[in-house]
């Protein structure tokens, strides 16, 4: 990268990275918050991953039409920031003993608003800071290794955390978190922004002129509508598997808050070993078959965990979860990329948010359908329909320009 794009990147790199570390903070303390302080059901405690993503269905594309317009960088200022005064004030009313469940599921309600702005203008941000193909692809491995490293390193660092300060310390460190992400993304400069975010011209009816524009796109893509679509069902029975999995490390293996911030953490290696093999051959991949075969990696993954843990071997669900991470490692920035790569610069963000909205949506769905069908089913079986319907998205994937092996530089030239 130029020495200019490489100071940008790492700045947006450092403050990502800090903030996802925060945020896998929270992935292991909200369930655990909910049963162990509030004394809330199982089911209830599932429930709180879903509302932070419900967001997406409600205001994903209007996020991503308003992303197009606005300037981008400002918009990752007030979602931060925001979001650090949020988790400082559940911390306050926690410590205060001021926290009910329902006030807390408004909370995260609001939390996943910021979430989804935040979300949507990160991939459509970097671009405009790494403008070369190639330093593209990497800049996306990295920030996936960033995720990676945080979901093995966040969980781990939690279960010592709370062990010290108890699970409402998560809640402070969460908001330490926002806040170092937000001085990270202030000091990022000197680059050519896409626009210059003026809203004078902006209504109602241009917003949804411009959000049906890009719906018209993504549904006509040969490559992007497939990927998407894939992401939408893998992401449903994913986080069908995955609002229950600490749950039930909880529950029914009877593993302490630190085992579990250690087993979850740890199941995570597999992101960064497949983050990593995508960074170093980024320049000799250029086809779509790359997504057929991690994907089917990483559901073969997660088929096993269930099974794993009717077994009831920890070091089994450690295993399997790294053959999934390594799958999915290689799916989820290949797959950013070529959303990048393919979509002009001023739909970019209205092109993330279709993406964001279809598969972060199905995450809230999956959230609450894991609840329902706990509820019915309890967890073993909740975890096995999980598990194996995370299988059905590759039918999803085998179609249209996916299937024909597409080549990334054809689909950008037509």
């Amino acid at each position: 990268m130029k020495n200019k794009n490489y100071n940008n990147f790492y700045k947006l790199w450092l403050g990502q990275s800090i903030n996802l570390l925060g945020t896998q903070f929270l992935v292991v303390a909200l369930p655990l918050f909910a049963l162990e302080v509030l004394k809330t059901s199982e089911a209830n405690a599932a429930l709180l991953r879903g509302v932070i993503f419900i967001p997406y269905l409600i205001f994903g594309l209007v996020a991503g039409a308003l992303i197009d317009i606005l300037f981008r960088k400002k918009v990752l200022l007030i979602c931060s920031i925001y979001q650090s005064v949020l988790f400082l004030s559940v911390f306050i009313l926690a410590i205060t003993n001021n926290i009910t469940f329902p006030l807390l599921v408004f909370l995260m309600f609001l939390s996943g608003i910021f979430t989804t702005f935040y979300n949507i203008a990160i991939p459509s941000f970097l671009p405009e800071i790494v403008t070369d193909k190639d330093n593209l692809k990497k800049g996306n491995s990295g920030l996936a290794i960033s995720e990676s490293l945080a979901t093995i390193i966040g969980p781990m660092i939690a279960g010592i955390v709370f062990t010290i300060v108890g699970l409402t310390g998560s809640f402070s460190i969460a908001a330490v978190t926002y806040f170092a992400c937000f001085v990270c993304i202030v000091l990022i400069s000197r680059f050519k922004p896409h626009t210059e975010g003026s809203l004078k011209n902006v209504n109602i009816k241009s917003i949804y002129k411009d959000i049906y524009e890009g719906l018209i796109y993504f549904k006509n893509h040969p490559v992007l509508e497939p990927i998407v679509s894939c992401g939408a069902v893998y992401g449903f029975f994913k986080y069908i598997l995955y609002s229950i999995l600490v749950i039930f490390l909880y529950k029914v293996m009877g593993l302490s808050e630190l085992k579990i911030g250690f087993v979850v953490g740890s199941a995570a290696l597999g992101f960064l070993i497949g983050n990593t093999i995508l960074l170093k051959r980024s320049q000799q991949i250029n086809h779509t078959k790359m997504l057929i075969y991690s994907a089917t990696v990483s559901v073969i993954g997660l088929s096993l965990i269930p099974i794993m843990g009717y077994l009831g071997t920890v070091y089994g669900i450690v295993i399997v979860s790294i053959i999934h991470g390594m799958g999915e490692g290689i799916f989820a920035p290949y797959a950013a990329t070529i959303r990048q790569l393919v979509s002009p610069s001023h739909m970019l963000g209205r092109v993330n948010a279709v993406q964001r909205t279809l598969n972060w949506g199905a995450w809230a769905l999956g959230s609450f359908a894991s609840a329902f069908l706990v509820s019915i089913f309890g967890l073993q079986t909740t975890l096995f329909i999980g598990g194996f319907g995370t299988t059905l998205c590759l039918v999803v994937l085998l179609r249209r320009g996916v299937l024909k092996g597409t080549n990334i530089e054809y689909v950008r030239s037509n």
